[in-house]
């Protein structure tokens, strides 16, 4: 403050300043409660557009799909799935059983697990479904387990190999990488797409792990994003994800 004004004009601006930064501190430490609910994402390599952190709010948070799982399950949610900028990620839960289905959404504005207004708001993003079995017997039963080796063999990159094969109207280019059985589809009239899609998926898991299946895991990309299918076991239990076309790979590889 200037030196030529008067000392009791600058005592009452000082004390309108300190009232001021009160406020503002208040306000900071309210917000600091608030943020606690964000939904902390990442980036996803084949969703451009999306962020590290969610706009702050009182939207659906890790620790919330987590309370859909029973406490007695061996089953842990990722806390950094996928997200677009300037969206919030809920989900549509049911559970009958021992099967558990998260419908996931992301929706303009703020809204808690299963409320009523997700579906007329939001967009679909996927389905994952997680299944108790009464043995990993069971469960493994549900998985392709096909060690490829036979068919036209072509360089996918990184030291893999992959074997083409055709039928009804479908190029299918297949591979293993760890207990994981790895299909890339196309239609036969764009071969090339099969190759492509296989080389883009390995090239992506060089830098962005698979979970680790106990023991068995099977993914069937689609060139077209139609019929693109993750299953993979832990014990006894199942995980499948459906319908996230382009983002199963950015979702998948954040389950441990």
């Amino acid at each position: 403050m200037k030196k030529y004004v008067p000392f009791v004009l600058s005592f009452l601006l000082l004390a309108a300043c300190n009232e001021t930064n009160n406020n503002t501190t208040a306000d900071q430490d309210s917000g600091a409660v608030t943020n606690s609910n964000e939904v902390e994402t990442t980036n996803s390599p084949n969703n451009e557009g999306t962020v590290s952190n969610q706009p702050a709010g009182n939207t659906a948070t890790a620790e919330d799909f987590q309370s859909i799982i029973p406490s007695n399950w061996d089953v842990n949610m990722p806390t950094d799935f996928p997200v677009s900028k300037d969206s919030y990620l809920t989900a549509i839960t049911t559970t009958n059983n021992n099967v558990i289905t998260f419908n996931f959404y992301e929706t303009p504005s703020k809204l808690a697990i299963n409320d009523n207004a997700i579906k007329q708001s939001g967009t679909y993003t996927g389905q994952l479904t997680i299944t108790k079995y009464d043995s990993k017997e069971l469960a493994s039963k549900e998985i392709d387990q096909t060690l490829y080796d036979s068919g036209q063999a072509v360089d996918l990159g990184h030291g893999i190999t992959g074997y083409q094969d055709g039928g009804a109207g479908s190029l299918f280019t297949s591979w293993n990488e760890g207990r994981w059985a790895i299909i890339a589809r196309s239609l036969t009239e764009k071969a090339e797409e099969s190759l492509n899609t296989a080389k883009e998926t390995v090239e992506f898991l060089e830098s962005n792990m698979l979970p680790i299946p106990k023991d068995y895991g099977s993914l069937h990309v689609d060139a077209e994003q139609t019929g693109t299918i993750a299953k993979w076991q832990k014990g006894n239990y199942l995980y499948t994800m459906t319908d996230f076309g382009e983002d199963t790979l950015p979702w998948i590889v954040k389950f441990k």
